[in-house]
């Protein structure tokens, strides 16, 4: 597998996992929405909700930019940004 193969892999993989996380956030906010006691406290879910999946999908939006950036960058770049996705 060549470097770009493999961080295009680890860079959807991550998108995956911010979108799985979007869907749980939302089933989440549904769910504390049934519970919620007043409009007050439903106001609050709501704001919450929205502030977390605005994060998540920002870094979303962060990881398409990678992967974009990932084909036109060099084996250098390449190599950066897998130390910087594994932590390596």
């Amino acid at each position: 597998m060549s470097l770009l193969d493999s961080v295009s892999k680890a860079i959807e993989t991550r998108i995956d996992e911010l979108s799985k996380r979007v869907e749980a956030e939302q089933a989440e906010a549904e769910r504390k929405m049934a519970e919620a006691e007043n409009e007050q406290a439903k106001a609050e879910v709501q704001s919450t909700i929205k502030e977390n999946i605005e994060d998540l999908q920002s870094k979303i939006d962060q990881a398409k930019k990678q992967l974009a950036d990932a084909k036109d960058a060099s084996e250098e770049q390449l190599e950066e940004l897998r130390k910087s996705l594994t932590g390596s």
